[in-house]
């Protein structure tokens, strides 16, 4: 008989988080919008997604940047197209092939991705004002935990093979 462990999380538990977690989702989605438009320079959750990135990871082609974000390479490519006529991102030359060019956020990105910070920190410290430092540490190193876990089991888990197997059970009713 396999050993049962007494620190188990149970079913009611496991429903817990995973209902507080779409309320969640419902909630960042409302406020992520409110977000954005208190922001003097307005960029849409996409564009602002392509300029972190940028920002983040420095000078990147195109396809790089596709695959960074997951997304299909013609509809970065119009983004990008968008950003660099906005004067957010410039086309520079890759210094390793001269035939393709790296994306750079601009100074005026830069300014606009500052913006985004100090709002939603701005905001993030209003919401946890009272929460101690030994509170906000800890849910800091929960979250970061269940956001490894939830990457990792969405990317290997039961959603692919749930998603997998509505795909053969829908062949076998032809």
């Amino acid at each position: 008989m396999p050993e049962v462990l007494t620190d188990a999380p149970e079913r009611a538990d496991v429903a817990a988080v995973a209902d507080s977690f779409i309320s969640l989702m419902r909630t960042f989605i409302r406020v992520r919008s409110r977000m954005l438009a208190a922001a003097q320079h307005d960029v849409e959750w996409s564009s602002h997604i392509i300029l972190r990135s940028v920002a983040s990871e420095g000078p990147l082609r195109a396809s790089a940047l596709a695959e960074l974000i997951q997304s299909d390479q013609s509809t970065v490519s119009r983004q990008v197209a968008a950003l660099v006529k906005e004067g957010l991102l410039e086309r520079r030359a890759d210094p390793e092939d001269g035939r393709a060019s790296l994306l750079v956020v601009t100074d005026r990105a830069q300014d606009v991705l500052a913006e985004h910070d100090e709002i939603r920190l701005n905001h993030f410290a209003h919401m946890v004002e009272n929460w101690s430092a030994r509170d906000l540490r800890r849910f800091a190193e929960l979250l970061k935990r269940f956001n490894v876990d939830f990457e990792r089991t969405s990317e290997l888990g039961s959603i692919s093979e749930k998603i997998a197997a509505r795909g053969r059970s829908a062949g076998t009713n032809d």
